[in-house]
C-alpha cells in the first residue's frame, strides 16, 4: 500500500491513516516529499489527509516542514479544501519554533484569520497567541485584529478570541488546553512567556 492510497483512505470527515501516514513520515523523513507532494493531489481526500499528517509530522519534527514554509504559505491563496486550510493553521504555529519565519508566519495567518473556514480561523487565532507570546512586539497587531473576531457571527470564534486576548493581555495565563500541540513549544502552555528562557 501506498503512502496515497493510506491518504486516500475515508473522507473529508475522518482521519483516514493520516496517523499511520504521519508516523510512516516520521519513521522515513527522507520521504516528506512524498507527503509534501500529496498536498497536490487531485482527489481532495487525499490533500485533506495529507495536510492532517503534515501537521502530526510537525508537532515533533518542524525541522521537517520547515524548508516548504513558503510553498505552504502559497497554498493558502489558493482554493483548497477547508481541511486543508485548518491543518495549515496549526502548522504554522508549529513553525512558530522558528524566530526567522515570525514574520512571515503572522502574515498568512492574520489573512487565515479573516478567510473562511471556522475551523481554520480558530486555529490561526491559536496560532496568532503562539507567536504572541514569543514576539511581544507583535501583540499589538495581533490584539488589533483580533478586535474585529470579537463580535464574529460564530460563537466559537467569539468565545476563541475573548480567551486569546486574556492570554495575550496577561502573561500569566497558561494556554487553554490543546491549543499548543508543537513538543518544541509545549512549555508555553504551563510558564507563560519565560518557561523556554
Amino acid at each position: 500500500m501506498s503512502l496515497v492510497d493510506w491518504l486516500a483512505d475515508g473522507d473529508l470527515r475522518s482521519d483516514g491513516f493520516a496517523d499511520e501516514a504521519a508516523e510512516f513520515i516520521l519513521q522515513n523523513p527522507e520521504l516528506i516529499d512524498e507527503l509534501l507532494y500529496a498536498l497536490d493531489h487531485r482527489d481532495p481526500v487525499v490533500r485533506g489527509h495529507a495536510a492532517d499528517a503534515l501537521e502530526k509530522v510537525g508537532r515533533t519534527r518542524p525541522d521537517l516542514i520547515k524548508p516548504a514554509c513558503d510553498s505552504l504559505i502559497a497554498r493558502t491563496e489558493q482554493p483548497v479544501p477547508a481541511a486543508v486550510r485548518m491543518h495549515l493553521s496549526m502548522i504554522f504555529g508549529h513553525l512558530a519554533v522558528y524566530p526567522e519565519l515570525h514574520q512571515k508566519l503572522l502574515d498568512v495567518l492574520l489573512e487565515l484569520l479573516e478567510g473562511p473556514g471556522v475551523f481554520s480561523r480558530s486555529w490561526a487565532i491559536s496560532s496568532l497567541c503562539i507567536i504572541g507570546r514569543l514576539e511581544p512586539d507583535a501583540r499589538g497587531l495581533i490584539l488589533d485584529r483580533l478586535s474585529r473576531t470579537a463580535n464574529d457571527s460564530s460563537i466559537a470564534i467569539r468565545t476563541r478570541t475573548r480567551k486569546a486576548i486574556a492570554l495575550l493581555t496577561d502573561d500569566s495565563r497558561d494556554f487553554p488546553p490543546g491549543w499548543v500541540k508543537s513538543e518544541q513549544l509545549s512549555w508555553l502552555e504551563t510558564g507563560g512567556a519565560d518557561a523556554g528562557a
